[in-house]
């Protein structure tokens, strides 16, 4: 179920038991947070996460700090790539600006 808390951004909750174990809000087409709990990470939370949002958008931007390896691979492993590098205006911090588009089946 969606929740809006920013103005034209859906927010989505993965729960096990009543209890949340992460969620991921999208801006359009840009992910603007992806969190899951630190007991959670590395079970497939993220993933499953990401795979909601994948199957209702054709693309997917985001940005990362280049210093979160973790998160990086995380998003080259779910088929994202980098387009190109930068620095946060606001934090000083290098960036990668990422993507993923939906494959179009060939016919």
């Amino acid at each position: 179920m969606a929740t809006t808390y920013l103005p034209a951004s859906n927010t989505y909750v993965l729960e096990e038991d009543g209890e949340p174990l992460g969620f991921i809000s999208m801006v359009d087409t840009y992910l603007a947070a992806l969190f899951v709990d630190p007991a959670r990470q590395s079970s497939g939370c993220g993933t499953q996460l990401l795979n909601h949002v994948k199957s209702e958008c054709e693309q997917i931007q985001l940005n990362v700090y280049q210093k979160n390896t973790r998160a990086v691979q995380f998003y080259l492993h779910n088929g994202f790539t980098i387009e190109r590098s930068g620095r946060d205006d606001e934090t000083g911090e290098d960036e990668y600006r990422m993507t993923w588009e939906k494959q179009r089946e060939s016919s």
